[in-house]
This record gives C-alpha cells, sequence and structure tokens, in this order.
C-alpha cells in the first residue's frame, strides 16, 4: 500500500511541476524487477544518475537477498526498500554506483551491503544512520579519500568492515569508538605508510600491500595480516600477547636481532616468508611454545642451529622451501626435527637444471669444495653467505618489479574509468 502511495503522490508533484514555467522534467522510467531477478539474481538493469525510477506496481515480500550482475547502477533507486521491504542483504559489486540520495536508506533493514567497486567518493552525513542491524559492510574499491565525522556511531552492530583500494591518506580508528563487536577491519591496498590503530578489542585487522613503514596497535587485536608491505621491524602493540596469528610476509625485515617476538607469547600461526631473512638468532622463537604453524619459506636461509627450534613443540606445520639450504643441514632438519615430530612441510617448485639435490622435494646446494660438504649446524662459511645473499638481492628486485607492476596497473585502471 505504502509504495502506491507513493507512487501517487510522485505522480501528483510531478503534475503540478508541468505547469511551472522553465522546469524540465526527464522522462519517468519504469523498471520492473520482476522482469530482471530471479532466485535473488538481477541482471541487465541500467540506471543512469538522472533517471528516476519506478521499481514496481507492489512490494515484493519474503525477498531477503538480491545480487546485482552485469547491471550499471549510477544510484541506488529511490524506492528500493519500498518494493523490498524483508531486503537483508544487497550486493551492488562493480555497478557504477556514483551517489546516494537523501534519504538514502529509509526503511532499510539490511544486515549485509557490499558495494564493492563502485565510484563513489563522497558518503552524506548519517548516510548509514538508519541501518542499525547492519553487520557487514564492504566499501572496499571506490575513490573515498575520508568519512564525515561520526558516520557509524548509529552502527553499533557493525562486526565486518572492508575500506580496502580506496585513496584514505590517513584513518581514523576513532570513526569505529561506538562498535563494540567489530571483529574485522580490512585496510588493504590504502597507502599507509604510518598507522595507529586504538580498538578495545577487535578480531583480526587486514592491511595488505598498503607501503605501511610502522604499525602501532594499541588495545587486544588476535590476528594480523600484513603481507607486501613496506615493514623493517616488527609492528608495536604492547598487548602483543593476545596476538595469535600474525602474518608479515613479503616485508623487508631482516634477520630479526634482538628477539622482537619476545612478546608474541600466544602466537598459534607466524608467518615470515620473503622477509630477507639469511639467518636468525638463537632465541628468536623461545617464546612461542604454542606455535602450530611456522613459515620461513622464501629466504635465503642456508642453515641454523637446531636450538633454534628447541621449544617449538606444538608446530604442526612447517613451511621452508624456497630457501638456499645446505644440503648437510636440510637433511638433518628433516631427519632429526621435521619428520621425527610428523611435521607437514612442502616441497619446492625450484627448476632442477637450478639446483644442486633434492631431499624429500626441498631444493639445496653443495658448498664447492669437499672439506666444505659436511654441515657444521650453526655456522656460515663466507662464500655461502655472498651466496646467500646474491640469491637474496635478486629476489627482492623482482619482488619489487611486481610492486611497480601493481601500481602502474592501478593507476591504468583509474585512467581507464575516469575515460
Amino acid at each position: 500500500m505504502q509504495i502506491v502511495l507513493n507512487f501517487l503522490l510522485m505522480m501528483a508533484i510531478m503534475m503540478m511541476m508541468r505547469n511551472l514555467p522553465g522546469v524540465q522534467l526527464a522522462q519517468l522510467r519504469r523498471v520492473w524487477m520482476q522482469d530482471h531477478c530471479q532466485n535473488g539474481i538481477c541482471s541487465g538493469i541500467h540506471i543512469g544518475r538522472n533517471d528516476y525510477v519506478i521499481m514496481s506496481q507492489a512490494p515484493i515480500a519474503k525477498q531477503i537477498m538480491l545480487t546485482f550482475v552485469n547491471s550499471s547502477i549510477a544510484k541506488i533507486p529511490h524506492l528500493m526498500f519500498d518494493t523490498f521491504p524483508d531486503l537483508q542483504v544487497l550486493r551492488l559489486e562493480n555497478c557504477s554506483v556514483e551517489t546516494f540520495e537523501r534519504p538514502q536508506f529509509d526503511g532499510a533493514k539490511l544486515k549485509e551491503l557490499n558495494l564493492a567497486d563502485n565510484q563513489l567518493e563522497l558518503l552524506p552525513p548519517g548516510v548509514f544512520a538508519t541501518m542499525r542491524k547492519l553487520l557487514d559492510l564492504n566499501l572496499a574499491g571506490n575513490r573515498l579519500e575520508l568519512f564525515p565525522r561520526g558516520i557509524f556511531d548509529k552502527n553499533l552492530n557493525l562486526t565486518r568492515v572492508n575500506l580496502a583500494r580506496n585513496r584514505f591518506k590517513v584513518f581514523e580508528s576513532e570513526l569505529f569508538k561506538m562498535q563494540p563487536r567489530l571483529t574485522l577491519l580490512d585496510l588493504s591496498g590504502l597507502i599507509l605508510q604510518e598507522l595507529t590503530l586504538n580498538f578495545p578489542i577487535l578480531e583480526s585487522i587486514v592491511a595488505n600491500n598498503c607501503d605501511l613503514r610502522k604499525l602501532t596497535v594499541y588495545g587486544i587485536v588476535k590476528e594480523l595480516e600484513l603481507r607486501n608491505n613496506s615493514l623493517r621491524e616488527i609492528p608495536h602493540i604492547p598487548n602483543a600477547s593476545n596476538v595469535t596469528s600474525l602474518d608479515l610476509s613479503h616485508n623487508p625485515l631482516g634477520n630479526l636481532q634482538g628477539n622482537p617476538l619476545r612478546r608474541y607469547t600466544g602466537l598459534l600461526r607466524l608467518n615470515l616468508s620473503a622477509t630477507n631473512m639469511h639467518d636468525l638468532p638463537e632465541g628468536v622463537f623461545k617464546k612461542q611454545n604454542h606455535l602450530k604453524l611456522l613459515d620461513i619459506s622464501s629466504n635465503s636461509l642456508y642453515n641454523l642451529k637446531f636450538i633454534i627450534f628447541d621449544s617449538l613443540k606444538s608446530l604442526q606445520y612447517f613451511y621452508f622451501q624456497q630457501n638456499n639450504w645446505n644440503c648437510d643441514f636440510l637433511q638433518l632438519l628433516l631427519n632429526s626435527f621435521v619428520k621425527r615430530r610428523d611435521i607437514s612441510f612442502m616441497e619446492d617448485i625450484v627448476e632442477p637444471e637450478l639446483v644442486d639435490d633434492y631431499i624429500d622435494g626441498v631444493a639445496c646446494w653443495y658448498e664447492n669444495t669437499k672439506s666444505s660438504r659436511h654441515c657444521e649446524s650453526g655456522t656460515l662459511t663466507d662464500a655461502a653467505l655472498e651466496l646467500s645473499i646474491v640469491r637474496n638481492d635478486i629476489k627482492t628486485m623482482m619482488e619489487t618489479m611486481d610492486k611497480k607492476f601493481v601500481k602502474i596497473y592501478r593507476i591504468l585502471e583509474e585512467m581507464k574509468l575516469r575515460l
């Protein structure tokens, strides 16, 4: 009944406006949603920024989820939530949404709103205020540079927020001071060289590909995913004992001198893949008694002191492929530690012509002289160290080139959208 009244009211207003001098009205378009939607999937719908759309003649009940594909929608139709009064999930990924009308979300019962990969540049203050039940908000891949102050203050039930691949220069965790149930915050792809976050408690932070050089996190956080940044030191987290998962892969951390993991006593998963390591200090994992997964792959490690592994009593998965292992040391590592404790590991993908040997599928190299083929655990010859560093420099150069290609690709994509 309400949608019919809205339609009649709008028609009356437009009839009155037709008689006013100098007023030109866009053609009234009707979009019958039932012709485009089936089983919650809507396709082939095109709505311009200046179109006024009549969604349907009557409400469509019991429709809980709508996903739009192959559609170009510059704005969400004004009567969307009158047409679908029971809607809980709305997915409008890659639909060219540019703007919101106010009040855009009046009457919406949404729990999940996905607007990823659209063209939003600004959000009106209070645009989400009426959606008190909203749990999951995805704004990734838009053109947002800032948020109005207090924009999420009414969304007290938010648990998952994705802001990846936008254009924020700074990020303020104060935006989510009213969200005690927030479990996931994704900031991947934002260019943020320094980042400070302050949450009472947060399950997971994702900040991949951000060029981060310094990260500080106050409060309690359990999982951090920080792949492909520019971190040269472990994140500063006063309550680091609460962290259970830490992914620092593809960061230029180096050899982790000074035991920087000593406060991370609750770790279950640790990823140090491709972090420019060619050695590890003796006590680096001394406090990681509960660690179940350790990844030190894609570094320049040659051999290590076995005392490093003494504290890893709970280890179940150990990934150490794509290093510069000495074959004698690798044999000892597999027989005395990995196989003895029945720990899972992965084989190498290095081409056979580039290695001296494989041991259980893991690539390794011998030194040139016969006297050096016997591994003395914990020592590195000058020649082996030099070879390890050269291999690592080549890896680093290739990773830097990959990052630059990603940035160039992003710029080209943005230029394509503007054109």
